[in-house]
């Protein structure tokens, strides 16, 4: 396996590990952030009686050093496989870090939203919905933009690639005529020639006797 080839496994390695992370987080702020529970399945829950959220990165750092060892073995055992990620690895791929930021920010949303279910007034709940729903339309308009900035990229390049093929189909074409026409030369010349070595060889025959 060649250096370039290893290089090229590592690096979508690392971007398959992030994606993982993020779609856990996206999981997460649509159905909610999994409650710490013990190895038998109990809740957990605080000195006042209410359900202990389990970990969930509430920075870009905590998100780059998650690899699932800081969720409770229930949780851990329904997560895929995820490790740390180094500060240069994440930071090479700005828009997975962005997706990422904007990811760690609903989440942080969607706890104080669970955690206000269970301490304070409906009233409080809806606004924490509400404020998760609100995160969440903002995490998808920066997605659909980063898709209409990759569309318009591809596009651009057909347009580049179809311009190529036409520029391509252009000179094959005088290429080909060119040579069409230098074929009909020859063939001219050659029914000339013909003619005239008609004409010379009864000379010739009537001098060889």
């Amino acid at each position: 396996m060649t250096r370039i080839h290893q290089a090229e496994v590592s690096k979508a390695e690392a971007d398959a590990n992030i994606k993982r992370k993020l779609n856990v987080l996206q999981s997460w702020l649509n159905d909610g952030i999994p409650y710490r529970q013990t190895a038998d399945g109990n809740t957990l829950l605080d000195d006042h009686d209410q359900k202990l959220l389990d970990f969930y990165p509430r920075s870009l750092r905590q998100f780059k050093a998650w690899d699932a060892s800081q969720n409770c073995e229930v949780v851990r055992s329904l997560l895929p496989t995820i490790i740390a990620t180094g500060n240069d690895t994440l930071a090479k791929r700005p828009a997975l870090e962005e997706q990422a930021r904007r990811l760690i920010a609903g989440i942080r949303l969607r706890a104080d939203s669970q955690i206000n279910a269970t301490r304070q007034s409906e009233l409080k709940r809806l606004t924490g919905e509400l404020k998760v729903a609100e995160a969440t339309i903002r995490i998808r308009n920066a997605e659909v933009r980063e898709q209409q900035r990759t569309l318009r990229r591809i596009e651009s390049a057909n347009v580049r690639l179809e311009q190529k093929v036409t520029g391509d189909a252009t000179e094959f074409k005088k290429m080909y005529e060119t040579l069409l026409a230098e074929v009909e030369t020859q063939k001219l010349l050659n029914a000339q020639l013909t003619t005239q070595l008609a004409k010379v060889s009864p000379i010739r025959q009537v001098g060889a006797t």
